[in-house]
Parts: structure tokens; sequence; C-alpha cells
């Protein structure tokens, strides 16, 4: 009886730590620079920033940085991003490939064309017979998706730092000129940019957090389920 009364409080515990966790924010955090015309990005992905954080980064184009937090125990480990290079080979063995692929290619471009044009039918039968359902699904799709974004999303510009220099100094004056008589306060909206009249340049630095509301997202997604099984019913009744 103890090991069942154990098991028991173990999955509501669970449930209620679930139940609870959900109303906690998820987040995540953009960052990136492009300076010197060499690019060096960060996205940081956090529920319970604590208890379970991921970052990835990217310093140079070869390698992905990981880094997991879990219970607070950080596990790094890094992914190559450069293909492995395959063994050289010779002309004649290339020009001899080159011919064999043109040869294929012949053979297979009337056939292909064939293909698409029997795709293209059959889709556009399909969308005629389904053309009711498929307008159902998008508007019933577009409508949560809008009302995740306006109620349940949050997107803050954090930081902009801007360095920017066009090959005409003149152009460069008249973009700053246009941008600082616009009725915005740049630095309210963390915007800090600067001005380049000698080297063309586009160093820019920017950070990004999105803040999700889970429990909100959740609601949305099941609602959307429900109208979806209500739809799928009517429509076996109607048929």
């Amino acid at each position: 009886m103890f090991i069942i009364y154990s098991l028991l409080y173990l999955i509501l515990f669970i449930i209620a730590f679930f139940l609870l966790t959900i109303f906690i924010k998820f987040k995540i955090i953009l960052d990136g620079e492009f300076i010197d015309k060499k690019i060096n990005g960060r996205i940081t992905i956090y529920w319970i920033k604590y208890l379970l954080s991921v970052s990835v980064s990217m310093k140079t184009k070869k390698r992905l940085q990981i880094l997991i937090r879990l219970f607070y125990i950080p596990i790094k480990f890094s992914i190559s991003l450069k293909k492995k290079s395959k063994n050289k080979k010779s002309t004649d063995q290339i020009l001899e490939s080159k011919k064999d692929i043109n040869r294929k290619n012949k053979k297979e471009t009337d056939d292909k064309k064939l293909d698409t044009d029997n795709k293209i039918t059959k889709i556009k039968l399909l969308y005629i017979k389904n053309k009711s359902r498929i307008y159902f699904y998008k508007e019933l799709f577009i409508k949560n998706i809008l009302i995740i974004w306006k109620k349940h999303m949050q997107i803050k510009l954090t930081k902009l730092n801007a360095n920017i220099g066009l090959s005409n100094p003149a152009d460069t004056g008249k973009i700053s000129g246009y941008l600082y008589a616009l009725p915005i306060n740049l630095e309210e909206k963390n915007i800090n940019l600067t001005w380049d009249y000698c080297n063309k340049r586009y160093d820019t630095e920017l950070q990004l957090k999105i803040i999700m509301k889970l429990y909100g997202i959740l609601f949305r997604i099941l609602l959307t389920w429900i109208e979806v099984n209500r739809y799928k019913k009517r429509s076996k009744i109607d048929d």
C-alpha cells in the first residue's frame, strides 16, 4: 500500500507542477551582431530560467555552440556545419560523370514534364473537390494565429545599435535627416544610431525578446482542435 500511495502522490505532484508551470512565461532572446562583415548570433530559449534553458550561438560559419542548463547543470557541446570534403576525382572522371548526368537529364525531362502536368491537374481537382474544407481550415488557423500573436505573444526590441555609412556621404546625410525628422524618440525605443560619413559600413547589434504565454497558446490550440473535430463530424453527417 505504501508503494501505491507514493506513486499516486508522485503523479499528483507531477500534474500540479505541470499545471503551475504553464502559467510561467516562455521566453526567447535573440542576439545578433554584424560587425566588419562578420556575423555573430545567439538564441537563448528558457522556460523556467534556472531550471531549463537552451542557448545556441554561432561565432563562425563552421560550428554551432550549444549550451543547455537543466537544474543548474550546464551541458555544452558543438555541432560542425562544415561538410566533409569528398575525395577529389580526376578530370576525365568528372567529364564522364557530367556526360552521364546530361544523358539522364535529357531522358528524364519529358517524364518530369508529364509528371508535373499530371500532378497539377490532380491538385486542381482536389482543390475544387475540397474547396469549402480548405477555406474553413485556412480561416480557422489564421484567426487563431492572429489571436495568439496579439494576446499571447510580446515582441520587444531591447537593443539596436547601428553604425551606418553609405558609399555616398550625401545619401548618408539624407537618411539620417529623414530618420531624425520622424516624430519618434529613438532612445525610448532602445535604438542608437551613429553615422559614418567616410566609410561604407553596416555594423549592427540587435537584441530581441519574445515572450509567450503558454496557457493562452495551449488554450487556443485546444479550441482549434475542438472546432476541427466539430467540423469533421458535421461534414460526415452532410455526406
